[in-house]
């Protein structure tokens, strides 16, 4: 697993770009780039500035839209403020990866409220976009909506094909993440369509990229749905194995097991008595 930043290594980076008058010399770029490091250690204040600096010092119509992209995110912005943001940004010389990042957003937004013909409407048009600027890896967000859309409406079958194609992106791409994630979601449509032994294939391959990252949230998926598929099957004793695993795997990393899976692991226990 790749070493991630620590909060104290946050703390020194961010402090180093933004005190003593050292964030005036910051650009939109810079600014907006810093933000996951300051939310990784909390500092809301700083990151309302950090926003409303990239803002102020943004040199044309594409970085202001970047930067009001943000500003809306994190101001809980109305849909239609967001949809307003896409058809500005659609219209902006060069302007096709904002357009398609407040477009994905937007239809995110639109899936949140169930409202899924706008939702595929959004995402699609901003498919497009991914697709001309051959923005793999927004391709692959981009059909992983799509997806999310056919398995909100039961369509097993759209979705496999949505996921497969994501799969595919994600392998050419060497992403080990998004292929983790692509495989879980196809092993979900393929256990919805009875498919249980392709089902269980699939689950496994993403459970095993996942324990070769320590990758917490990618082996409670995959062994969640492997344990569903032992529970199917009366394997009561595999199904707590596996989700056995994932909770040490929790406890080494040193973060707290989700509730929803220790509460799990006690009916399967009771059903072991």
């Amino acid at each position: 697993m790749a070493e991630e930043i620590t909060p104290e290594q946050a703390q020194e980076i961010v402090s180093m770009l933004t005190q003593g008058g050292a964030m005036e010399s910051i650009n939109t770029s810079l600014a907006l780039g810093i933000l996951p490091l300051v939310e990784s250690i909390g500092d809301y204040e700083l990151l309302h500035k950090l926003v409303e600096h990239a803002s102020m010092v943004a040199k044309d119509d594409i970085e202001k839209g970047w930067a009001r992209f943000e500003m809306l995110k994190r101001n809980q912005a109305s849909i239609d403020d967001v949809a307003e943001l896409a058809y500005n940004a659609e219209s902006i010389e060069s302007g096709e990866a904002l357009a398609a990042a407040v477009l994905h957003h937007h239809a995110l937004m639109l899936l949140s409220i169930d409202e899924i013909d706008g939702a595929q409407t959004s995402v699609r048009r901003s498919l497009t976009l991914r697709e001309k600027l051959e923005d793999k890896e927004g391709i692959i967000f981009g059909l992983a909506v799509l997806s999310r859309c056919a398995r909100a409406n039961e369509d097993w079958e759209t979705a496999i094909i949505h996921d497969t194609r994501r799969l595919e992106l994600a392998v050419n791409n060497q992403n080990d993440i998004l292929q983790m994630e692509a495989m879980a979601d196809v092993a979900h449509a393929q256990a919805s369509l009875g498919e249980l032994a392709t089902a269980s294939e699939m689950y496994q391959e993403s459970l095993d990229i996942a324990k070769s990252m320590e990758h917490p949230a990618g082996h409670l998926v995959a062994s969640w749905g492997l344990a569903d598929l032992a529970e199917i099957e009366t394997r009561f004793d595999d199904a707590l194995l596996l989700l056995s695993d994932t909770m040490h795997l929790f406890m080494q990393l040193g973060i707290e097991t989700p509730e929803l899976l220790k509460k799990r692991l006690r009916a399967l226990t009771n059903l072991e008595k």
